[in-house]
């Protein structure tokens, strides 16, 4: 099988921190991931600039992360500190996945969408799936998609200050489930920048179903990792799979 690479982590490596800084309540993620990992190591794929994977390590976890972002490895690297148990890795995060034993292979916000196909994605919770440790588990984070009938396109601005504006555009295509889109930054130094970027979405069901193609089973699943039921009104699902016995 060859894999789809992506220039994400080059086009946004220089934003990333100041962008999504505050994805996530990262206590919160810390708290969750701790509780399943233990004494074991965590195995994070798309570590990018280490949003998460620096405060799981200042908690006293091991972590591994991958990424075939230079640029993003480069900015993490800085912040690994000297008591740190936090090494990483370039490379595809599927065909250079490392070795395990892991008690979690973790893929955090939208990274199994980050792979372009279904037979992409199912093949990475399989592999996720062949590198845990007895009892250890894939959690996988991802947003709930909402499916129109039709492409859709919207333009708005969605980051705006006294200097700069960001306009996002973003396409969805029901079709191929993929969703391209694209930010275009004004700044009043006169930069301008476009940073390209495309997803391939599944629904809950899909998830599932890839999951269980892949050899895993569902253990527990909420809407954050405070762990708020999941419901109607849940924009997103974090989703802990094990190997099925």
């Amino acid at each position: 099988m060859e894999f789809s690479n992506s220039d994400y982590g080059d086009v946004f490596a220089d934003v990333y921190d100041k962008w999504y800084h505050d994805l996530d309540d990262v206590d919160e993620v810390v708290s969750f991931v701790s509780g399943f990992a233990g004494s074991g190591r965590v195995l994070e794929l798309g570590v990018g600039t280490g949003r998460l994977a620096v405060p799981l390590a200042d908690a006293g976890l091991e972590v591994v992360g991958i990424d075939n972002s230079a640029l993003m490895l480069a900015e993490l690297a800085p912040k690994i500190k000297p008591n740190h148990r936090l090494t990483t890795t370039r490379g595809h995060m599927v065909a250079d996945m490392p070795d395990g034993p892991f008690a979690i292979v973790f893929l955090p916000y939208n990274t199994l969408f980050n792979l372009m196909s279904e037979a992409e994605q199912t093949e990475c919770l399989r592999r996720a799936g062949e590198r845990l440790a007895p009892n250890g588990v894939v959690i996988v984070d991802c947003f709930i998609p909402y499916e129109p009938k039709d492409m859709k396109m919207n333009k708005s601005v969605i980051r705006a200050s006294d200097h700069d504006r960001v306009f996002a555009t973003t396409t969805i295509h029901p079709d191929t489930q993929i969703i391209e889109g694209m930010f275009d930054e004004e700044r009043s130094d006169g930069f301008a920048c476009e940073r390209y970027w495309e997803v391939r979405y599944a629904n809950v069901d899909q998830v599932d179903s890839m999951a269980t193609s892949a050899g895993l089973s569902l253990i527990e699943r909420w809407s954050g990792y405070a762990r708020t039921p999941l419901d109607e009104s849940s924009s997103r699902h974090i989703s802990v799979y094990g190997n099925a016995r």
